[in-house]
């Protein structure tokens, strides 16, 4: 974080229990009540920290840490989507989640989203050029599908999908063999981020 220069890394899968945040409270997160699954978070820099006004753990799959930034203030939201093992109700009702949420953000914040999405939005913009670029990875699929929709719903751009990127890019991690980097490779599109576009 620091060599990057990194002043909010938004974290899925944190697996802590409760909400809360670190005695030194460079890290926030909000999981399940009993079961280390799940759970999201905000990894803070020492800037980012001076600048927190507050942060509201949501649930296991959301939590938002709004920010005082020049010249407006600045809500993140960072997501961790249910992934295809949950149904389509699942689905619905985390999508309800951020809309709720976002209905009560105030209005002249910048809103910035990230998370993993779980979703495949492909590279195929032809209908979707106002929230994605063509730059995503493999195929759309339904999931892919729900976010465009969300996208364009409130006006966000998924941010990774703007620029090109070189294959070794596509992922976070590999191992020997080159299996695990592969799988990264078809997951790293639901690592999507969104941010209002101008």
């Amino acid at each position: 974080m620091k060599r990057f220069r990194y002043e909010i890394i938004g974290i899925s899968e944190v697996r802590w229990t409760g909400k809360g945040e670190t005695p030194s409270g460079d890290l926030i997160w909000s999981g399940e009540e009993r079961t280390h699954t799940r759970g999201v978070g905000f990894l803070l820099s020492k800037q980012a920290k001076k600048a927190l006004i507050g942060y509201n753990p949501i649930n296991s799959w959301i939590i938002t840490a709004r920010f005082n930034a020049s010249p407006f203030k600045m809500t993140v939201m960072h997501v961790y989507a249910p992934t295809s093992t949950f149904s389509e109700e699942d689905i619905e009702a985390f999508y309800n989640d951020i809309d709720e949420v976002l209905s009560k953000t105030d209005k002249r914040d910048v809103i910035i989203l990230t998370g993993d999405w779980n979703a495949k939005i492909g590279s195929d913009n032809s209908d979707w050029k106002p929230v994605m670029g063509r730059y995503g990875y493999s195929d759309r699929n339904e999931r892919g599908e729900r976010l465009l929709e969300f996208a364009t719903a409130h006006n966000l751009y998924v941010c990774n999908s703007r620029f090109q990127n070189k294959s070794d890019r596509k992922w976070t991690w590999a191992s020997p063999g080159g299996v695990q980097r592969q799988t990264a490779i078809q997951e790293i599109e639901k690592r999507s981020t969104t941010v209002p576009r101008s």
